[in-house]
């Protein structure tokens, strides 16, 4: 059992795992998109959309202690995956 702290801790980094999720799987369709010679449109909206909100979040959610959190996304390895965007935007 967890209590109401940690709950909401959970739920707060979990969001910004799913915005984050969902801003690389965008970035590798409109990254293929550009390849192919298709207009990335609205998938690179939403992206930046996506990108903006996770930049906004990430110093808080990089101060959290990532141990006691539980992950509703236990197959994604969400330290490389905030690496990649670290590299990847912030070049």
């Amino acid at each position: 059992m967890i209590d109401m702290a940690q709950y909401e801790i959970n739920s707060a980094y979990n969001k910004f795992l799913n915005k984050l999720v969902l801003w690389s799987y965008l970035y590798k369709r409109v990254e293929a998109g550009r390849t192919q010679g298709f207009s990335p449109g609205m998938d690179y909206e939403k992206m930046i959309s996506f990108q903006e909100r996770v930049q906004k979040l990430l110093p808080d959610m990089e101060k959290l202690d990532r141990s006691k959190i539980r992950s509703y996304y236990p197959l994604v390895d969400d330290i490389a995956l905030i690496q990649y965007f670290k590299d990847t935007v912030e070049g």
